[in-house]
């Protein structure tokens, strides 16, 4: 060492010294290999690199002469050694010249799968089953998971909608089954109670929205519930559940009438308002001016009904025997017996009898009134078919037989006035004035004067004329009948005044041998 410093040579030979040492005892891999402290540290100008390849050369200072040994030398003796990362010449001379001091050492890596595993186990089962099926999703490629998107997307749409679907029909009763059921309902029954005994009996499907329903029904008002049997249908909605537990049971009475032929409107009124069923003047505004849907009724009211008529459905309340609640509304009743008349007659117009009536030029509403005639100047069918035939003979030879003449048009002006009829016909006043009278006014009257029968309607449709002794038809155009029922017709109007002469006899006798029995 030359004024305190290594000279280049010796500074190598100690290198290269301490390098064979290191070959021959090797350090444990644990243990942390040694180095002299005089080699730890060194001037940074003394230090050398050596390159692959590269000869060590040093410059000489001014002070110190260059060191003879050759490039090959130290090249040769180098390839002979152990490489640098062999024998730690790399930190070495990091170490010694202040470098990077060496990475502490790093544990090694759990693999993924390991860690997974300790994950699980200390995750709860579900929680676990919903990683893995969150890892096999997002394993998948774009296309399986749009079509398990959209496959979830229709699971929750069908089950969301059957649910909306079930509740909807629990609640309104859209599709149930016919099914009657007894429940019997304890004294102040609680919401809670009756919804629990609804839902046991199957009458309700989804209680908890029953107890919302009974929570809004009333608007908040106190619900109070009848106790004792109740005779419920699993057909009925909400609303008729809670009716038929919250409304008093009445009993509705019923009772049959029965509406003779020939009954004109007035006398069919009395007879609904005296069994209880309806007032007059309900039933008045009932057959003037409700608006039935029957195609009848709808005809009439378009075609218009002459001003001078009563009651517009005079001749259509067909006469039957019916049965009626107490407490039915006036319009219900009408109605019941309209649809009995379209039933028994209007079908039949349409089909068979329209056409044959409009080629002589008569309408629904003139057969109705005919046959009204029929019905109450007549006592048999048979009869109905000959009076029939006088009234048409009249109405197709107007020039020779203005006026019907029918006694009964006036018996009905005289009701419609408030007045009885008159049981001797001889005593009619045949100049009574009404729009009705068909002794002062010429062709039909205004509208039918009572309700006919089917006998009396098939007759003003076909009409027939009587025979005589010979079994010969009679053209007649008058006709007379007794206090029995007996009708004497006549061609001519001395036949005819014949035939009343012979009907005042007859009647007189029937009265005197009453008066004898009396």
């Amino acid at each position: 060492m030359e004024n305190g410093r290594f000279s280049q040579n010796e500074e190598l030979e100690e290198i290269l010294a301490e390098y064979r040492k290191k070959k021959k005892e090797k350090p444990s891999p644990t243990e942390e290999p040694s180095l002299p402290a005089e080699t730890r540290v060194v001037e940074a100008k003394t230090r050398v690199e050596l390159p692959a390849g590269a000869a060590v050369q040093a410059e000489p200072t001014s002070e110190e002469e260059s060191i003879g040994i050759s490039p090959e030398a130290v090249e040769n003796h180098f390839a002979d050694s152990l490489s640098e990362e062999a024998i730690g010449i790399s930190s070495h001379f990091s170490e010694s010249s202040g470098g990077e001091p060496p990475l502490p050492e790093e544990e090694p890596p759990v693999p993924e799968e390991e860690e997974d595993e300790e994950d699980e186990l200390r995750l709860p089962f579900p929680l676990n089953l919903l990683r893995k099926v969150w890892r096999g999703i997002a394993g998948m490629s774009f296309l399986l998971k749009a079509a398990l998107y959209i496959v979830i997307v229709l699971i929750c749409a069908a089950y969301l909608s059957y649910y909306v679907l079930t509740i909807g029909n629990d609640v309104f009763a859209l599709v149930k089954g016919d099914a009657e059921i007894t429940i019997t309902l304890p004294e102040n029954a609680t919401k809670e109670e009756v919804t629990q005994i609804l839902y046991e009996y199957g009458l309700i499907e989804y209680d908890w929205v029953f107890s919302i329903y009974l929570d809004q029904y009333g608007d908040g008002e106190e619900v109070v519930f009848i106790s004792g049997e109740h005779t419920l249908n699993v057909s009925m909605n909400y609303s008729q559940l809670l009716a038929a537990l919250t409304t008093p049971v009445r009993v509705r009475e019923i009772v049959t009438l029965t509406i003779p032929e020939g009954f004109t409107v007035d006398e069919i009124i009395d007879l609904f308002v005296k069994n209880g069923v309806g007032t007059k003047e309900g039933f008045i505004e009932a057959i003037n001016n409700y608006p039935y849907k029957h195609e009848f009724v709808r005809i009439l009211d378009e075609n218009g009904w002459n001003t001078d008529r009563v009651y517009r459905l005079e001749g259509y309340l067909y006469p039957d025997t019916y049965d009626f609640y107490t407490d039915t509304e006036e319009y219900l009743a009408i109605n019941k017996l309209l649809n009995n008349f379209n039933s028994k007659v209007w079908i039949d117009w349409k089909t068979t009898y329209a056409s044959f009536c409009e080629e002589k030029g008569y309408t629904l509403d003139d057969i109705v009134t005919i046959a009204s005639m029929v019905e109450a100047e007549g006592k048999t069918a048979e009869d109905f078919e000959y009076i029939s035939y006088v009234f048409h003979n009249r109405l197709t030879h107007k020039e020779a037989f203005p006026l019907l003449e029918s006694d009964a048009t006036i018996q009905y002006a005289l009701e419609l006035a408030g007045m009885d009829r008159i049981q001797d016909a001889s005593q009619i006043d045949k100049s009574f004035p009404s729009p009705y009278n068909t002794y002062i006014n010429q062709g039909l009257p205004p509208g039918a004067i009572c309700n006919a029968g089917l006998d009396a309607i098939l007759a003003a449709i076909y009409p027939s004329p009587p025979y005589d002794e010979d079994g010969e038809y009679i053209d007649v155009f008058f006709f007379v009948s007794n206090d029995l029922g007996q009708t004497y017709y006549a061609s001519t109007l001395p036949g005819h005044l014949k035939n009343v002469e012979r009907v005042r006899q007859e009647n007189a006798a029937l009265k005197a041998e009453k008066e004898e029995n009396d």
